[in-house]
């Protein structure tokens, strides 16, 4: 296993729990609904968010039509119809769900650890900057990772797994190959580009998802937060 010369992190659903604020909206919106299983649906709208962000990315749909996508085609595929004014009502209590973000007890304990290490952390994170940023303050992120160690991909103008947000943190942290190690949830992006950049990968599968036919393979794979936090503590 490569020794860890630096230890990147993605945010959602990686450094907390996405399914959190999503459950919230759902019951602020769809309350009439108790018959739809809001964990398949949150499994589902991360495949549906991807594409959305996908389209934007390329400038193929406005950023409200971004929103729109993500939740009618999540719900959908279970014979719901979500009108517009719905699909944005949900978005909004979702953005105000993820205003109230708390960072996991033992991912904070995590983070103290790696600081304590001496290791440099940083963050790479898809996304509008406002937004990405405005989360990791309610995480509490900065008081570990300084504000010239985060590259969000609506800075950079491209979104993971395009190399140059992997070759920008490398600028600002003076690290690159296997002993940069980085921990992401979404294999596509974050297995996928980390590999691609010749970085050592830790994905984290929360949701047991299907592993895509790609050479790009992690070097760990770990299901929980408390398997992480030990496979992150083995590596310092």
């Amino acid at each position: 296993m490569p020794r860890a010369h630096a230890i990147i992190f993605d945010v959602d659903d990686t450094l907390y729990d996405l399914a959190a604020p999503y459950r919230r909206a759902f019951a602020e919106i769809f309350a009439d609904r108790p018959d739809l299983d809001v964990d398949e649906l949150f499994k589902l709208s991360r495949v549906k968010s991807d594409e959305a962000f996908e389209l934007l990315s390329a400038g193929k749909i406005t950023s409200e039509d971004h929103v729109v996508y993500r939740v009618q085609a999540t719900y959908a595929a279970f014979g719901v119809e979500v009108s517009r004014p719905q699909a944005l009502a949900f978005q909004a209590a979702y953005a105000r769900a993820q205003e109230e973000l708390t960072l996991p007890p033992e991912t904070a304990d995590l983070l103290d650890a790696c600081v304590a290490s001496g290791l440099p952390l940083g963050v790479i994170s898809n996304g509008a900057s406002d937004h990405q940023r405005q989360k990791m303050r309610s995480l509490g992120v900065m008081r570990w990772v300084s504000e010239e160690h985060v590259v969000i991909s609506g800075d950079i103008g491209m979104p993971k797994p395009e190399p140059a947000l992997y070759a920008e943190m490398e600028r600002r942290l003076g690290v690159s190959g296997a002993g940069v190690w980085y921990v992401g949830d979404t294999y596509e992006t974050d297995v996928v580009g980390a590999k691609r950049a010749g970085w050592s990968c830790i994905w984290l599968d929360r949701r047991g998802r299907p592993v895509p036919d790609v050479p790009e393979q992690p070097d760990l794979t770990v299901t929980s937060v408390d398997a992480l936090c030990a496979a992150v503590k083995a590596l310092l």
